[in-house]
């Protein structure tokens, strides 16, 4: 057991200085905490059930605030999207003497990675209007704690001038070992957007692609890992 751990500290250690090489970041080791804040609501046409995270213990508070401040408008502009379309098809749904369904509008999230002041979660939006399936969007949140910057995969790969072609290289690569998952068998993609989505892990960074990007509904959302052992070695 004690071999474990000291694997982990040392792993850690290694992750770690892999991400300051490549993001500017002078770590303070600020301790964090990561509430849920909840809402629950129930319209004629739209059910509400949201769950979002709120950040606690940075000790620059008005970059905490700016980060909530940020999570939250984001939550409420989802949220009110989805009251404002619903109440339209409630009017219609009247002049026509429709049975009346109900909209649904709900949120979870997870925390990838949360040490070295950064943290990377992200946010899962559900959203079902009547059709046959609802949809789920994604969206990742990778934060420098220390300026309260978002850190891109430019950030990450600081320096490194090939990292595009690297990245491309490695999701053709796994796209290869189940090309009936993809549309086009996998010749849809061919490479990573100036904004590519992606979020941080311990062993790597995460590369996503939303519902029906480069796959069928049933595929879901697609990941591709990128493990940080590797950078050292193909990127220069």
């Amino acid at each position: 057991m004690k071999k474990l751990i000291l694997l982990e500290l040392i792993f850690g250690l290694i992750i770690a200085t892999i991400l300051n090489n490549f993001v500017s970041i002078v770590v303070i080791a600020q301790e964090i905490n990561i509430y849920d804040s909840v809402i629950k609501e129930d319209y004629a046409a739209l059910k509400v059930d949201i769950t979002f995270p709120v950040i606690q213990g940075l000790e620059n508070k008005q970059i905490e605030k700016n980060i909530n401040q940020t999570i939250q408008q984001d939550i409420f502009n989802f949220k009110n999207e989805l009251w404002i379309e619903s109440e339209e098809y409630l009017k219609l749904s009247d002049n026509e003497k429709w049975e009346i369904g109900k909209y649904e509008a709900s949120t979870y999230y997870e925390v990838h990675y949360q040490k070295n002041d950064i943290l990377s979660f992200s946010i899962f939006y559900y959203r079902y209007t009547l059709g046959a399936h609802g949809s789920v969007w994604q969206k990742a949140y990778n934060l420098n704690l220390i300026t309260g910057e978002i850190i891109s995969l430019l950030d990450i790969f600081r320096g490194k001038k090939d990292y595009v072609e690297f990245i491309n290289r490695e999701i053709k690569r796994q796209i290869q070992l189940n090309l009936e998952e993809y549309f086009d068998r996998g010749a849809i993609f061919q490479s990573i957007s100036s904004n590519q989505p992606f979020y941080l892990v311990e062993d790597g960074v995460v590369i996503y692609f939303g519902l029906y990007e480069i796959a069928p509904y049933v595929s879901g959302i697609k990941y591709f890992l990128v493990p940080f052992a590797w950078w050292e070695t193909y990127l220069k």
